[in-house]
């Protein structure tokens, strides 16, 4: 971009991410605020999204016992609840990384189908994530000593913040190097098609979701089955009487005789 690339809008010579400015004659970012690449959409448009994002989240995770997991008999939620949306989590970015990777859409830079993908999968996955967070919520509780409430649900959201801020450096390592040059041991070049960076974070994202999911099998939460609807996939096991319980019935059991017997010692004597 700049006045070295000159073009003209019969011959629009631009590459991607770039558009002919014909009052300069030369090629110019599509993004008003600066930059290379990117859907060129204005800053204000950008973030009423992210608050529509927000807001969306916020409802969908208040709802979700009312509207998905109570219609789908997952209430109240166990692991293997958890498991389940954590697996389905992971659709979303799969299908962006697949998307953004290998359809003419982004490789040909096609900018009114980029922005209708991004919006569908970007609320997608706003939606079944709040379901995800839900549960989550939910399950700190549920697992938590009952003298440890507040430590745990304190823990759980300091793993969340790490996260967060783990998530966001490593994928703007991701979005910054995909795609570069391996120019020697200590360090890449960075790389120049941030279409193979979006990507790169859309599949780190799938990772992380699948790692979750599979992490959450190992939890002990096996008593309480899974349905699906009116599908029982995994059947709830009867509640097993623990040995204190056992040794009490035998204890009352065994006092029985003794009670009926002095009940008949002490029966008054009938003429």
């Amino acid at each position: 971009m700049g006045p070295d690339y000159a073009c003209s809008p019969e011959h629009d010579t631009c590459t991607n991410g770039a558009v002919c400015d014909p009052s300069l004659e030369f090629c110019a970012s599509v993004n008003t605020g600066g930059g290379c690449g990117g859907t060129g959409l204005d800053r204000v448009v950008v973030g009423a999204f992210l608050g529509g994002y927000i807001i969306l989240y916020g409802q969908v995770q208040s709802w979700t016992p009312q509207l998905v997991t109570g219609p789908l008999n997952q209430t109240p939620p166990n692991k293997m609840t958890e498991v389940f949306w954590g697996m389905i989590n992971c659709y979303p970015t799969l299908i962006a990384t697949i998307v953004v990777y290998a359809s003419e859409v982004f490789r040909q830079y096609r900018l009114s189908g980029m922005i209708a993908w991004l919006i569908i999968i970007i609320i997608s996955f706003a939606i079944i994530f709040a379901i995800n967070s839900s549960i989550h919520s939910f399950l700190v509780v549920k697992y938590a000593s009952t003298d440890k409430v507040a430590v745990s649900v304190g823990f759980y959201y300091m793993s969340n913040a790490l996260g967060r801020l783990l998530g966001t450096l490593g994928s703007g390592f991701l979005y910054t190097y995909a795609g570069g040059a391996v120019e020697n041991i200590p360090g890449y070049d960075p790389g120049s098609d941030a279409r193979l960076g979006l990507a790169a974070c859309f599949l780190a994202g799938t990772c992380s979701s699948l790692l979750a999911a599979i992490i959450t099998i190992w939890i002990k939460d096996n008593d309480s089955g899974f349905k699906c609807g009116s599908w029982t996939i995994v059947e709830e096991k009867e509640e097993q009487p623990n040995q204190e319980d056992k040794d009490g019935e035998k204890q009352e059991e065994s006092q029985q005789p003794d009670r009926l017997s002095s009940s008949k010692l002490e029966l008054p004597a009938t003429v």
